[in-house]
Formats: structure tokens, sequence, C-alpha cells
């Protein structure tokens, strides 16, 4: 993968020059901060570079190895490791499997179902929500609470106001998925959420230019309206971390 290649290459240039024996002018110094700042940031484009395309398919599938109850436990073990854990609301148990089941038919085109990578959808929950704490990372509650049963902050455009308000947790996880799935460029009809209706029509304008199959790095850039692709890196060092601990080698390439 790319980003593991710039990974190791700088990996190797950081070795080379800590352990040169010769003294190093200041000259080199000077050159070799700047290539080792080429190499992060060139490290940084790759790993927001990577995230896959929206719309699942044969080439493009959820790893076998992205389960709902590993997904939960990953949850889990992630609070449970700050002190002190916070709580989740147990309707949330097992969102995971709701994420699995909607995700793999979220819209229907003629005479077929459109899926998306709803593992990516619920990595990029998992950032929007704290880890389903809907706390800040400062502890204080976000302004979009776990009543809402709104997932993504979809509708919460302005900081600090609220976002859409969904009925369960079902229509919420719902209203997530098709707001992903509207980034693809698929045409989601009568959708839940308000705020899908209303940027529908302009969102797939700007994504079409693309000529491509749309990722969740493009996602990632509208989503935020920055260039720096942060919130992408975010949502691959999640996915990263869920992969170490619950997938084999056999998976990273499948991803």
């Amino acid at each position: 993968m790319r980003r593991r290649a710039v990974l190791r290459a700088f990996k190797q240039l950081l070795t080379k020059i800590v352990y040169t024996r010769r003294p190093m002018s200041l000259r080199r110094v000077a050159v070799c901060v700047s290539v080792l700042s080429v190499c992060m940031l060139l490290a940084g484009s790759a790993i927001a570079g990577s995230l896959p395309a929206i719309v699942a398919g044969p080439d493009n599938a959820v790893p076998a190895c992205v389960q709902p109850a590993r997904l939960m436990q990953f949850v889990e073990e992630r609070n449970s490791a700050r002190h002190p854990a916070p709580a989740v609301d147990p309707r949330f148990a097992d969102i995971a499997s709701t994420y699995q089941r909607l995700g793999s038919c979220v819209a229907r085109a003629p005479e077929k179902c459109v899926a998306v990578r709803w593992d990516y959808a619920f990595f990029q929950m998992l950032i929007e929500t704290n880890y389903l704490t809907f706390l800040r990372p400062n502890g204080v509650p976000a302004s979009v609470v776990p009543q809402d049963n709104n997932f993504a902050g979809v509708g919460a455009a302005i900081s600090g106001k609220p976002g859409e308000r969904f009925k369960d947790v079902t229509t919420g996880v719902l209203a997530h998925l098709q707001h992903v799935l509207m980034y693809s460029t698929t045409r989601v009809p009568e959708p839940v959420a308000n705020r899908t209706r209303q940027v529908q029509h302009d969102v797939q304008e700007v994504m079409r230019r693309l000529k491509r199959p749309v990722t969740f790095s493009d996602l990632a850039r509208q989503w935020t309206g920055s260039d720096k692709n942060g919130y992408a890196t975010t949502m691959q060092r999640i996915a990263d971390k869920y992969e170490s601990r619950f997938c084999g080698p056999q998976n990273v390439a499948n991803r």
C-alpha cells in the first residue's frame, strides 16, 4: 500500500540520519529536515488518499474481519480505557449490526441494491459521536445528544447548534448512510434527513466533476470544507487501529 511504502522510506531515512557516524554540516541538516518534512506530508497524504470508494461492490467489499460484535468490542475497549469511563446509551449496544444490515442496501437503483462501505461509515460515526459518548474531547456534552439518534451530526452545519433529530436508532443510522451514499452521486429518493434532501443536488454536482468513483477521502474534504483532510486521516487511523486489533495480515490488501 502507498502509505506503508512512504512510511517505510521515512523510517529508513530517519535511521540513516540518526546513526550516521560523520558530523553533519548545517546545510546537510537543513536538507535532511526538508526531506523529512516532505516525507511526513506524503505520509499524511497517502493515508488520507487511501480511503475506499463509498459504494461497495465485489472489488470494494467490507472485509470479513469487520464484524458487528468486534466493532462493539472495539468501542467498549476504547471507552473503558478512559478515566473515568464514559457511559454509552444502552440503546446503542448493537448499533454496528444496524450499520451492517442497512449498509448492504441503502438505496435501490433500478433493479439493483446500492450498498456502501458501512465499515467506514461506522468509523466516521465514531469520530462524530466520540465513540458513541456524544461528548467533546474535554468531556463536555456536545450539542448533538444521544436522544437525537443523530450519528453523524447531520444538519448540525453551524458549530454549537443541534442537528436533526430522528425517531429511533434505526432511522438515525439510515439517515447517516443515506447522507454518505448521496456523496457518491447515487441519487437517494426521499431521504430521511432534511439536510440530505437540501444539499443532494449541489453536492452531487461537485462530485460528478471528479469523473471517477467518489471515495471517503472526497467525502471528508466536502464534509469539513478543507483540503487539509485531517478528517480523512483520523478515519483511516481508526480503521488501522481496528485492523491491528481484529484483522489478520490477509485482510490488509482487502481493506
